[in-house]
């Protein structure tokens, strides 16, 4: 049974990048877009035939991962999650034409890595209600394997105003730092660190929904979709940005490893999910390579590509 809801995660990442693949195209044409100007954000991306299909596509990525959150714990996830990778690198390379140094395939290989160990960390028994020596509490434990538990509604609020205050932070002060036309490139890293803060937010509460099926209506449960739709389209508004001024191929790698990152480490804390007993140290050294990998991600583009990337200056 939980090979469905496997597939189901390997599916949505697939339906996920090839609808990313639409908003950079649709990024293309669009004029400069900037997170200080909310209207005229939404009004671009809300008239743009293009991006409304990347969206949809994107959109019901977000619902097949869902589904695959209802059978899955975080750690099973892992690996399936971050199994899409190798399609991004397909549309992003010899689709559309991006080039990759020898130091970003690096920070590939890391991630291949780092899903690797995922994948035979997840393969281990069940745990036992322990993790990092702290004992789970109130937790259900489905079927299939999922946990459900039910999180006060305050610290969940607390959790997601965190998580969307310091992405929002971050980006409005990266644009006031960019320079113009004359302006170094970047490679939009920290744009993509942000967008996968928010994005791991928002499948956080995808998951925290998924946990609560079943279960009695209560303010927490109803909160989780309720912040859905607030993180949702804040990462779709930040990520079309950060398309418009990078690489598909960069900015998909970073979001999506901090996104999974930010996903494991704070819905494990929050829902208390158990890892697999004796698989810490292994899901320890995958994290580690994650975060290695969005760390050695270059910040400017080289010198001989400046020329081929658009550094698109914000009117003010």
């Amino acid at each position: 049974m939980q090979a469905q809801y496997q597939a189901l995660a390997v599916l949505s990442t697939g339906i996920y990048f090839t609808g990313l693949t639409f908003l950079k195209i649709a990024a293309t044409a669009m004029p400069p877009l900037a997170g200080d100007r909310p209207v005229h954000l939404a009004r671009t991306l809300l008239t743009d035939r293009t991006w409304l299909a990347g969206g949809t596509v994107v959109a019901v990525g977000a619902c097949v991962q869902a589904a695959s959150l209802t059978g899955l714990t975080l750690v099973k996830a892992q690996p399936m999650l971050l199994a899409g990778i190798g399609l991004l690198i397909v549309l992003a390379v010899p689709v559309m034409g991006e080039r990759l140094t020898l130091r970003e395939w690096g920070c590939v290989l890391v991630l291949a890595a780092a899903t690797a160990l995922f994948a035979d960390a997840a393969d281990g028994p069940p745990g036992n209600g322990r993790h990092g020596g702290a004992v789970v509490l109130t937790s259900t434990v489905t079927a299939s394997g999922a946990v459900g538990t039910a999180v006060p509604p305050w610290l969940l609020g607390t959790v997601a105003a965190l998580s969307l205050l310091v992405p929002c932070a971050g980006f409005l002060v990266a644009d006031l730092t960019r320079k113009g036309a004359h302006a170094r490139p970047l490679t939009g890293v920290a744009l993509a660190i942000d967008v996968g803060l928010l994005t791991g937010t928002a499948e956080l509460m995808l998951k925290g929904a998924a946990a609560r099926l079943g279960h009695p209506f209560t303010p927490a449960a109803a909160a989780y979709p309720a912040l859905f739709t607030v993180t949702a389209p804040l990462a779709l508004g930040q990520l079309q940005i950060a398309l418009q001024r990078g690489r598909l191929v960069i900015i998909g790698l970073v979001a999506t490893a901090t996104a999974k990152t930010y996903l494991l480490l704070v819905g494990t804390l929050l829902l208390r999910e158990p890892w697999p007993d004796g698989a810490t140290a292994e899901i320890a050294a995958a994290l580690m390579l994650l975060v290695l990998a969005i760390a050695a991600v270059p910040h400017h583009e080289r010198a001989a590509a400046r020329t081929r990337i658009q550094n698109l200056p914000i009117t003010r």
